[in-house]
């Protein structure tokens, strides 16, 4: 890990967020890295403070600042230096973004605004931040592609891995869907969001939480106490 942006972004893998981080200048700082840490190839975020190296990129701006002979104003001048800090690490992650990110953020938008409903607004707020982008990329694909059970089996298969979808043989546009979690709140919420994000309206669904239904002839469908039947 070289430069804060890396630090912000492994703390998102991480399922920390950006804004929880605190950028600490550093004396005994590396002079070939931004992020001060004791081992240099190390990737982990072990804590919510980064030491970092003021004079790497920003030698000009800080070194003023952050002279070890000026005195007084400690507290504010670390803030300042955190608040800079978080400016130029989001300045540094938007030079990367394509047009799509910027798709992307405005969707999210659109969607917190209450565009699809403030019950859209509310199942979204509640992804990690790894599945919401997941998700808002597939709800980009809808609106270039339009709703079909083959984009919804991708978006099932994306949030909840262990989950089948299964076209009936009876009837055209019904569909049986183990989703391999528990049933609460939260997920029958999550669950009716996407049925009516991505499926056509004329289809009829059949959920299954926990336990999948039986299959003939499929061993593991049919043990008892871990199958229903349909």
């Amino acid at each position: 890990m070289n430069y804060a942006w890396e630090a912000a972004l492994e703390a998102d893998r991480c399922g920390i967020q950006r804004e929880d981080l605190r950028y600490v200048p550093v004396r005994d700082g590396s002079p070939y890295t931004e992020v001060v840490q004791e081992e240099i190839n190390n990737r982990e975020i072990k804590k919510k403070e980064i030491e970092i190296n003021p004079l790497y990129r920003y030698a000009k701006e800080f070194s003023g600042i952050l002279d070890i002979n000026l005195k007084g104003y400690e507290k504010t001048r670390l803030l300042f230096f955190d608040i800079c800090m978080q400016y130029l690490v989001q300045l540094d992650l938007r030079q990367g973004m394509s047009r799509q990110e910027y798709a992307l953020r405005f969707l999210f938008s659109d969607l917190l605004d209450g565009v699809c409903g403030s019950q859209a607004a509310e199942v979204v707020q509640g992804f990690e931040k790894r599945k919401l982008s997941q998700l808002l990329r597939l709800i980009l694909k809808l609106y270039r592609c339009g709703s079909s059970i083959h984009l919804f089996r991708e978006v099932m298969r994306r949030l909840y891995p262990d989950s089948l979808v299964y076209a009936s043989n009876e009837a055209v546009c019904q569909v049986l869907i183990y989703v391999g979690v528990k049933e609460e709140k939260e997920e029958q919420n999550r669950l009716k969001f996407l049925q009516d994000m991505f499926l056509p309206l004329n289809y009829e669904v059949f959920l299954f939480w926990e336990h999948h239904f039986g299959i003939i002839d499929v061993k593991e469908t049919m043990e008892l106490d871990e199958m229903v039947l349909f």
